[in-house]
């Protein structure tokens, strides 16, 4: 029988992790070439696109996992992005959270989450310190200027996810609810609706350098559309979440009593409620169906952020979809290009624009 041919490259054992050197053979190029390129010093060491290229296709194809326990004690580095979140039960921010990690685990990096509160904020930057993080992404409704100069002084990039405040370090990824506020209006109005007020969330205005929230967007999109906003056409609530325990209470109170405002008001009923988020619109809707107020025949409601209880609803309410999962993606997007290129602390913003999603909730304005 003849003797079968070798291969020329030399043979790979699988019953063991994949090394660098097994990368670089395949590769055929050197060690210390391939080491580079896995350990993200390409740039670095001015090695070509092309090779570097080769060496991670090579890497692939064998199944090459990086230990990131050994990189982090070689390069000082954790290969971890950090996650610090206030409100860990609210579903828009986990989507977030979805958006961000998919791209970090094509890169390459783990995520670390971590949950904040007045309380407890100061000892997450100094966790965050001792984890030797790479970069943060940051969505806290607190004062961020302690984590800020923590950051600065240990050079970690940091991006703040969803806050329509302007921020005094690093990139800012947040929604442009201007887009979705003029479409939802343009809905309204194209179904004949004029009388058209507002559930606002009830927290202090705090417009900066020009930004405006949703109740301030929908007062100048009424008026540059010449369409009066009567005294009491916006309404303000609270809607808070207590948490006690392990449970929840969910008090919708204040919901109510601003829909019920606007429901008995003095100049009218108007014919349109356009609220500042979809658990408003929600309870909005409650308030109608108690009186008997028939939705969409008899008024309209259009909520904002696309819930999954949006389109669960009956009717399925008609909103304005905040991109949250883009905003993870493009603030991952965003920190990893930091990481590469070198991290710039002067603020930057990049937003992306929200979108009217139309269901059953609206129709036409009643005879």
């Amino acid at each position: 029988m003849a003797k079968r041919q070798e291969d020329d490259a030399p043979r790979l054992s699988r019953s063991g992790p994949v090394t660098a050197a097994m990368v670089a053979a395949k590769a055929g190029l050197s060690r210390a070439t391939v080491t580079h390129v896995l350990n993200g010093r390409a740039a670095e060491m001015q090695i070509r696109p092309e090779t570097q290229q080769r060496v991670l296709q090579a890497a692939r194809e064998l199944g090459y996992r990086a230990n990131a326990l050994a990189r982090s004690v070689r390069t000082g580095k954790s290969g971890m992005i950090g996650y610090i979140v206030d409100d860990v039960h609210y579903e828009p921010y986990w989507h977030t959270l979805v958006g961000a990690m998919a791209e970090a685990e094509q890169e390459g990096f783990t995520m670390k989450v971590l949950t904040a509160t007045a309380e407890t904020f100061a000892e997450r930057i100094k966790q965050c310190m001792e984890l030797r993080l790479e970069g943060l992404l940051l969505r806290v409704v607190l004062d961020k200027r302690p984590l800020y100069d923590e950051a600065n002084r240990a050079g970690i990039a940091v991006v703040t996810v969803d806050d329509w405040v302007v921020q005094p370090y690093g990139i800012r990824v947040s929604a442009d609810d201007s887009k979705g506020c003029c479409e939802a209006l343009e809905h309204l109005i194209e179904l004949g609706h004029r009388k058209i007020a507002f559930i606002s969330s009830g927290f202090e205005s705090q417009p900066t350098e020009g930004i405006l929230d949703r109740e301030g967007l929908f007062l100048r999109e009424m008026e540059s559309r010449g369409l009066e906003v009567p005294e009491g056409y916006i309404a303000r609530e609270r809607m808070y979440v207590y948490g006690r325990g392990k449970q929840e209470v969910h008090d919708a109170s204040s919901g109510l009593a601003a829909a019920e405002a606007l429901l008995n008001h003095p100049a009218g009923r108007p014919t349109a409620i356009f609220c500042w988020r979809d658990e408003a619109a929600l309870v909005a809707m409650q308030a109608c169906q108690r009186r008997g107020i028939r939705v969409p025949e008899e008024i309209s409601i259009v909520g904002f952020s696309d819930l999954s209880a949006a389109w669960l609803s009956s009717p399925p309410l008609t909103t304005c979809a905040s991109p949250w999962e883009e905003m993870g993606q493009t603030a991952m997007r965003e920190l990893m290009r930091s990481l590469k290129e070198g991290f710039n602390p002067t603020p930057q913003e990049i937003l992306l624009p929200s979108s009217l999603i139309v269901r059953e909730s609206t129709g036409r304005v009643p005879a």
